[in-house]
């Protein structure tokens, strides 16, 4: 038998209690001498637990949310830099492409993974100068 493990019923007689009636028959018991946590010990670290893995996966779903969001920025102003190209060479006034494009090159690079936010800024910068040198141009 595995030192410190034993079944019921081996090892010594089943205690009485006083009455005369046996006790109910503990279940298979493993002995690693510790003391055993309290109800209340138990309860704690579970909320602990289940609060910072909460708050963990928390913040893997805002930077997640940043970053889907900053795929969505950029696609769109790529979107609106080709719209620009595309009003330009049919000669048409831009106003209303550099309008959207300057809506959506405001602000900056809100993204969590750093190669995403190095490509954003660049297609901001883009859109800044198309925007500047169409104004300076007009």
């Amino acid at each position: 038998m595995v030192e410190g493990v034993r079944a019921p019923g081996i090892g010594g007689s089943t205690p009485v209690v006083r009455d005369g009636m046996k006790t109910a028959e503990p279940g298979f018991a493993v002995d690693d001498s510790t003391e055993p946590l309290t109800q209340q010990a138990r309860l704690s670290s579970i909320v602990a637990l289940g609060l910072e893995n909460m708050l963990a996966l928390q913040e893997v779903d805002d930077a997640t949310d940043r970053d889907r969001g900053a795929r969505k920025r950029g696609t769109a102003m790529i979107a609106a830099l080709t719209e620009l190209q595309r009003v330009m060479l049919a000669d048409q006034n831009p106003i209303s492409a550099l309008h959207a494009l300057n809506e959506l090159a405001a602000g900056d690079a809100g993204a969590n993974d750093p190669r995403l936010g190095a490509i954003l800024r660049a297609i901001i910068l883009r859109s800044r100068i198309e925007i500047a040198r169409r104004q300076r141009q007009g």
